[in-house]
């Protein structure tokens, strides 16, 4: 029995090793995969951007450590500057035993640039996020006139008024036909994400959903964040780069 152990030992070190190759090969295939991709489309590809690690407040960032942004896909969508990228973050728990553990938590992160800045809105259908985004102040859930809409989704936001005026009833028609994507505008972006990394596919729904929602706003609630949406591409805004 004794002499078996070393052996049982050794097997568990090369097949942990291969595991550990294969993860590797893996992902090098991926990033070769998501750079072609980029070239196909001319858009760009840089392996890592720190500064769009601490760029946004709401979930999945600003918790954790060891943040990082890779596999970066940058270019234009439909008039608008984009960005594309694996987020992830680190955070450490101790067992009963004393013994510190750390998880890496990953995300695919897809930011579509805006005109103009606009108050802070959030729909998800995640009930962990609709406490995520009361504790960082983005206020309750928000009632709106589809009871349809509120049992799928979860609004939030600090301006109940701007949520309703974006959520139109076409827009929260074609949110519901659609598959329920967890969005946020933030700023001068509207992002959203998911567990895990994304594919180019991933990105490309996300882009489309993304710019669908943007397609959907009133023209009265530009103009009322001092944008003209009439006005010639290269004005206010701009649809500036994440």
């Amino acid at each position: 029995m004794s002499n078996a152990s070393p052996l049982v030992f050794v097997v568990f070190l090369v097949v942990g090793a291969a595991f550990v190759v294969i993860g590797y090969l893996n992902n090098q295939k991926r990033i070769k995969a998501v750079e072609q991709f980029c070239v196909d489309r001319g858009w760009s590809y840089v392996a890592e951007a720190p500064q769009y690690v601490d760029r946004w407040q709401g979930h999945p960032f600003g918790t954790g450590e060891r943040r990082r942004a890779r596999n970066v896909m940058s270019g234009e969508w439909r008039g608008a500057a984009f960005v594309g990228f694996d987020y992830s973050y680190e955070t450490t728990s101790t067992d009963a035993n004393g013994r510190t553990n750390r998880t890496t938590h990953t995300f695919g992160v897809v930011a579509l640039g805006l005109p103009t800045y606009l108050p802070t809105l959030q729909v998800t259908g995640e009930s962990v996020l609709r406490r995520a985004a009361q504790a960082v102040g983005m206020g309750h859930d928000i009632d709106l006139e589809s009871e349809d809409f509120n049992r799928a989704f979860t609004v939030t936001s600090p301006d109940p008024k701007f949520a309703s005026d974006v959520l139109t009833p076409r827009t929260m028609e074609m949110l519901l036909a659609a598959p329920h994507l967890a969005w946020r505008i933030e700023g001068t972006d509207i992002l959203s994400w998911a567990t895990g990394a994304f594919s180019p596919v991933d990105v490309l729904q996300r882009l489309d959903h993304l710019s669908k929602v943007v397609a959907g706003v009133p023209s009265f609630v530009w103009h009322d964040h001092g944008y003209d949406p009439q006005q010639p591409a290269g004005g206010t805004g701009g649809g500036s780069a994440p």
